[in-house]
């Protein structure tokens, strides 16, 4: 009889353990997803802020014409 028991103990463990494992990798593959959005997101806010301190920038140093430049 109790070698029923702890058959049945250690597949209710089993499960458990694979259970608790998915539930880790469905977590590991949420957390990734939204570190890749908050970078990307990060990303696109730097190439704005980048463009808008260029228009600042040429609005207060207009860049002379270059004489050699091909017109």
């Amino acid at each position: 009889m109790t070698k029923n028991v702890n058959h049945v103990q250690s597949k209710d463990f089993l499960e458990e353990v694979e259970k608790e494992k998915k539930e880790l990798e469905e977590s590991y593959k949420e957390s990734r997803r939204q570190t890749e959005e908050r970078k990307e997101k990060e990303r696109k806010e730097n190439e704005k802020k980048q463009t808008e301190s260029e228009k600042m920038q040429e609005e207060l140093e207009p860049l002379p014409l270059c004489p050699m430049a091909d017109d």
